[in-house]
């Protein structure tokens, strides 16, 4: 969930916002979602996808946006920041989902699952 109007304020970004078009984009994937029988899963706004390492879970304390790579401090991966970002987003997706398609039985053991991030770190 973008904060649209604060993106605007910043003059540097302020073009490329309205560019995009991110109110259409978001309306159009809720109309798709629903047109579809899926379900959007919006990440809150404060949700740190660039600062979180989404091979171990280190979160940094900072990260300018002119670091264009993320350095994990604790495991050493290196990836791209907006690589790291979507793989940590698509964790939380899939998380969501998890959750939702859980089946409450005496007979069932839970599993936790995982997306494959193994790529994304060679």
């Amino acid at each position: 969930d973008l904060n649209v109007s604060g993106m605007m304020a910043n003059h540097k970004l302020a073009k490329a916002v309205q560019d995009m078009g991110f109110y259409e984009f978001r309306r159009q994937l809720d109309y798709k979602t629903q047109l579809y029988g899926s379900e959007l899963i919006i990440a809150d706004r404060w949700f740190p996808s660039s600062k979180t390492c989404s091979n171990c879970g280190y979160k940094k304390e900072s990260l300018s946006l002119t670091e264009r790579v993320f350095e994990c401090e604790q495991c050493h991966v290196v990836c791209g920041r907006d690589l790291n970002a979507s793989l940590n987003l698509a964790s939380l997706a899939v998380s969501s989902t998890v959750s939702a398609c859980r089946v409450d039985s005496a007979d069932t053991t839970t599993v936790k699952q995982e997306v494959n991030f193994k790529f994304a770190h060679e």
